[in-house]
């Protein structure tokens, strides 16, 4: 006997309201679990944190744009009021040096040069985007460092704006920000004033979002090419020096059909095409930041706050993209353009530190609001998953928050009215189960509305479509294009206590991930992986019988001080066995 739950929603603004309170999607073919934010796993987590200061914030740089050319300057009464107006003022001396990327280098990505010191002492005019400034007394004691990155408009931009053919339709531009490793439920935790200002102002919760690997450069490919890992691998080779400046990202098709483009990424240690990867020949997209944060990372000092490089110089380097993003926003208004503008370091590592920035993330959406940005650009916060580090691991709640990252999406007024039918499509679609490859979808859908751009199936995911199409109700995981070891919609776990399973059976069940981990089945007497298996400790194990017919047994297990295995097993209960082993990965909690 099958029983078929109907869920009734209230619509209101970005806001739904489902009457059902235990799933968030309950159908044949999908089972999403509706989880508080606030639960007894997650109170044991979560601390909200304060926006951090630090003594060396003075501004005594900066920059504007006339005309469209870029000026720096000297902040005159920042410097008057450091030092007072006393004698030590007349024996300070500021330069400058243009910060150039590598183009030369077999790695152009890695690194970056300087020009030489420039002496300036009031306002000089930029013949180069990105500037490292310097202030010391007496030209031998540094008391300022920072770095700037006015954005000017190319002849050549220019040029291209000027020849932007459209199909009659206004283009609508894309702006992405992204917070890394953050789920919709934590931004609900964490960034309550943000989420509020969202939900108010005509974005949607996208609540059935579901990443489709496990870290963040599959997630992020997807979103531009709508290709697997395996796929990225072999048409991308990101690990060999030229491939990725061949792989087909949707930003190359903006840029060819007469958008501007922008990427910037902050922490650049981690930065997704760098990581591991040789990076690009040649900058991916028109505005392209990987020198500027290179600089910021390698040159200033980093203030490390949650084990992050929170502070670069006297500024946070979350709030230097948002500054970025805000200046091509304005720069480019009502121009079209696409941007991303990528976020790590104040939520890589810690799921409670995102409430650092609650309050900087409400102004610079308040600000996007005031300044008609909103009106003029489809924005989207983001994420590329949930928290994958610490203790928030080890729990139910976060083997599900990490598969569901934050999606939150605004379309202009004037697009709703040109386009119903789509808008009420974006609607309906954010209770749905929908994956990166959709957003692909999305992203060819936008292009192909103002040119003639032909949109292409998902290599991935041929079935998925764009957010402004209609998604079907029913939908598996399997149709969104999400392997089941991701797939956050497989039914509800239950504490194996609750189903009688005699705690031998999930020792055995440890040891056999144990020794897949290891590669072996048995092992010597007192070695070190003879040791592991004598004292991991079981923290969570849970059982569910999924919508696709197969049951699950979910452990987490602890080898060493704060090294685990998270494993997913399908199972048959009637009798009690394990079937294979789906998923076995190593985390840190």
């Amino acid at each position: 006997m099958m029983l078929l739950f109907c869920v009734s929603l209230i619509v209101n603004a970005g806001y739904v309201v489902l009457a059902d309170p235990e799933f968030l999607i309950d159908n044949p073919k999908c089972r999403l679990p509706n989880f508080p934010a606030f639960t007894e796993d997650t109170n044991a987590t979560h601390i909200p944190l304060p926006y951090p200061s630090i003594p060396d914030s003075n501004i005594l740089t900066y920059t504007t744009v006339h005309e469209n050319k870029g000026y720096l300057h000297l902040n005159t009464s920042a410097i008057d009021e450091i030092f007072n107006k006393n004698w030590m003022r007349d024996n300070l001396n500021c330069y400058y040096s243009y910060v150039r990327r590598n183009g030369s280098a077999d790695e152009p990505d890695v690194g970056v040069s300087f020009s030489r010191w420039f002496p300036f002492s009031s306002t000089v005019e930029l013949s180069e985007d990105t500037v490292l400034t310097q202030c010391s007394l007496y030209g031998h004691y540094p008391i300022y460092m920072n770095l700037h990155s006015p954005i000017t408009v190319s002849d050549h931009l220019q040029k291209r704006l000027e020849k932007t053919a459209t199909k009659g339709s206004k283009p609508l531009s894309v702006l992405f920000i992204v917070i890394d490793s953050v789920s919709r439920l934590n931004v609900e935790r964490t960034m309550p004033r943000t989420r509020h200002f969202l939900l108010e102002n005509g974005f949607w919760e996208y609540m059935g979002y579901n990443k489709m690997d496990d870290n963040t450069f599959p997630n992020f490919n997807a979103l531009l090419t709508g290709m697997d890992l395996t796929m990225s691998y072999s048409v991308c080779q990101p690990d060999k020096i030229g491939m990725l400046d061949k792989c087909p990202m949707i930003w190359y098709h903006y840029r060819d059909n007469g958008y501007v483009t922008a990427y910037a990424e902050d922490w650049a240690d981690l930065s997704t095409y760098n990581y591991q990867k040789k990076g690009f020949l040649q900058p991916p997209t028109d505005y392209y930041f990987k020198p500027y944060f290179d600089a910021c990372r390698g040159v200033l000092y980093n203030t490390i706050i949650d084990t992050m490089p929170f502070y670069c110089g006297p500024e946070t380097q979350g709030e230097r993209v948002l500054n970025l993003a805000k200046d091509f926003a304005k720069t480019f208004k009502n121009k079209p353009k696409f941007g991303i503008f990528w976020m790590n370091t104040f939520s890589h590592e810690n799921v409670s530190s995102p409430s650092r920035m609650d309050g900087v993330f409400e102004k610079f959406f308040s600000d996007f609001k005031s300044e008609g940005l909103l009106e003029d650009n489809m924005v989207v916060l983001l994420a590329d998953h949930g928290m994958r580090f610490g203790p928030i691991r080890s729990t139910l709640q976060g083997w599900y928050e990490e598969r569901l990252p934050v999606n939150f999406i605004s379309v202009p007024s004037w697009f709703q009215q040109a386009f119903p039918e789509k808008y009420e499509n974006l609607k309906k679609n954010s209770r749905k189960l929908t994956s990166t490859y959709d957003f692909y979808m999305t992203l060819q859908d936008v292009l192909a509305m103002s040119t003639d751009y032909q949109v292409k199936n998902s290599r991935a995911c041929p079935s998925c479509t764009s957010f402004f199409n209609e998604i079907p109700e029913v939908r598996s995981c399997q149709e969104a294009g999400l392997p089941d070891v991701w797939c956050a919609c497989l039914g509800k776990f239950k504490r194996t206590e609750d189903h009688e399973i005699s705690p031998q059976f999930l020792q055995d069940a440890a040891k056999r991930a144990l020794q897949h981990a290891q590669g072996k089945e048995t092992v010597e007497p007192n070695s070190v992986d003879w040791w592991l298996e004598q004292t991991y400790r079981i923290i969570t194990s849970a059982v569910q019988k999924g919508v696709n017919g197969q049951s699950y047994l979910l452990l987490v297990f602890e080898v060493v001080p704060h090294m685990a295995y998270q494993t997913l097993f399908v199972i048959n209960t009637e009798p009690l066995e394990i079937v294979r082993l789906a998923q076995n990965y190593q985390i840190r909690i």
